[in-house]
């Protein structure tokens, strides 16, 4: 039985996935950007979250929002992550596993979980005047010991948020194309990248801790995640949007796997 508040134990928040134009097929081209106006569009675009209607702005009406491509190995097959897409006009989750591609339609304001094993791409067109906001629940915080990486093919993932784009979409590419062709060989690009990753963790004593913490606040258990989507939304006071804005570094950080990024665990009381 959960003794504790599961939210309370989790790694969860929002970010605005990155603007970027295609090329060449598969390719992205990032938009110029700066973390200071990404802090200032995720606050506005969870102003609007939160009051059902706000401000809009000029966006490049040829942009797609696009996640940088990302997995996490797991332990004993958690955590898992939830994952729900807003202000798009249209969404998709790129997916590639020891069983190859997928593709899956996200619609808006929806519910989708991933599970260790998988490298996942968000890829969005926003609504007119919108940023695309993804909002996420990860179900413990095992992530910031490590358990989780930008999908790159040689483990070394560059600091510059548009090198690490155009980096890591190639190889989600170069993967996908693949997984068409031989479905073993891109079976065994996966297993390494999440061993390199779970190698890296092996030993760690904190790990079990907070996987402990987390099944006794029932973290792992919960019936129905919209509800925590729910408190999550909770937690915007306009004194923490301001936080984000103003890149307290408690609340804000860019670049991340959804561009700019607040977890909001340091926002409770």
């Amino acid at each position: 039985m959960a003794s504790s508040d599961p939210l309370g134990v989790r790694l969860f928040g929002y970010g605005v996935p990155y603007q970027v134009h295609l090329s060449n097929g598969d390719g992205v081209v990032p938009l110029a950007t700066t973390p200071t106006d990404e802090a200032r569009d995720l606050a506005l675009e969870l102003r609007v979250l939160r009051d059902g209607d706000g401000e809009s702005f000029a966006v490049d009406a040829n942009a797609w929002a696009f996640s940088t491509p990302f997995g996490r190995c797991g332990v004993g097959g958690l955590p898992h992550e939830h994952l729900m897409v807003h202000h798009a006009n249209e969404a998709w989750l790129d997916l590639l596993s020891s069983s190859g591609y997928e593709q899956r339609s996200l619609r808006q304001g929806e519910i989708t979980t991933l599970v260790p094993g998988m490298v996942a791409r968000v890829r969005a067109r926003p609504q007119p005047g919108r940023r695309v906001v993804v909002a996420f629940q990860t179900e413990d915080r095992t992530p910031l010991l490590g358990n989780a990486a930008p999908f790159t093919l040689d483990g070394e993932v560059p600091d510059d948020y548009a090198e690490r784009l155009i980096k890591t979409h190639a190889a989600f590419s170069s993967v996908k194309q693949m997984a068409e062709r031989d479905p073993t060989a891109c079976g065994e690009t996966l297993i390494h990248f999440f061993d390199t990753m779970a190698a890296r963790l092996a030993g760690d004593g904190q790990v079990s801790q907070i996987q402990e913490e987390a099944r006794i606040a029932g973290a792992y258990e919960v019936e129905d995640e919209t509800t925590s989507f729910a408190r999550q939304r909770e937690l915007l006071t306009d004194d923490v949007l301001a936080r984000i804005e103003s890149q307290d570094e408690l609340l804000f950080r860019f670049p991340g796997m959804f561009g700019g990024v607040t977890t909001l665990f340091n926002a409770m009381s």
